[in-house]
């Protein structure tokens, strides 16, 4: 006969017990997001040191401290860290844009905020000059793969239509004003991390104005 003492099926557990369990799985999951920020920290270092060429996993595992072994629990090779430190960069550049980002801005102050925005952001990183600098190459390669990227394409898309009322704005067309208004913005911010002493908000006055005129113009109704 069945012992009383033992668990039935679909018996509810003690509550101390779950409690208890779930602490175990938090800690567990706070040591792991630990040992992937430390991964990550670790390959900034690196790629804003040598750059992704360069680079080695063995030169990440050893900036971090931890064992070779855990690595690979997290990432599979040196250019997928590179991606996930990519990706969070540009993270923190759209939520730059976006904190400034007001309906009621016109082209050129929009351009202008976002711009100035995103190149204050970026280049308060520790690093982030010689990181651009070094890896200009890959970012330009990987800039539209990165899913903050389109999510930023299809917002900027829709503000330009609300700012500029032309028949001339092909869906062709306004992906193309898309692409160089990102490029504009990826080489303002190369041309800073080469030149230190380059101020930021000039640069983003001087790509502002190239933009605009260019926008304006070839959106112009025939």
């Amino acid at each position: 006969m069945p012992s009383r003492n033992r668990e039935k099926i679909g018996e509810a557990r003690p509550p101390t017990s779950s409690r208890t369990k779930y602490r175990i799985s938090e800690k567990r999951e706070a040591a792991r997001r630990m040992k992937k920020q430390e991964f990550e920290r670790a390959a900034w270092q690196v790629f804003s040191t040598v750059g992704l060429d360069t680079a080695t996993v063995r030169d990440i595992i050893n900036a971090s401290g931890l064992s070779p072994g855990s690595f690979y629990n997290y990432f599979k090779t040196k250019e997928v860290i590179f991606d996930t430190l990519l990706n969070l960069v540009i993270t923190r550049a759209k939520e730059a844009i976006l904190l400034g980002h007001s309906d009621e801005d016109n082209l050129e102050t929009m351009l202008l905020k976002g711009y100035a925005a995103s190149f204050r952001e970026l280049l308060s990183l520790h690093g982030a000059a010689r990181f651009f600098e070094l890896n200009q190459h890959h970012i330009r390669a990987r800039l539209f793969g990165s899913t903050a990227v389109r999510d930023m394409t299809e917002d900027l898309k829709a503000r330009l239509q609300a700012r500029i009322r032309s028949s001339a704005m092909t869906p062709d067309k306004l992906a193309l004003a898309v692409s160089i208004i990102f490029m504009a913005g990826l080489e303002g911010l190369l041309h800073i991390s080469k030149n230190p002493f380059s101020d930021i908000e000039e640069t983003a006055r001087f790509t502002t104005a190239l933009l605009t005129s260019g926008l304006l113009g070839g959106f112009s109704e025939p």
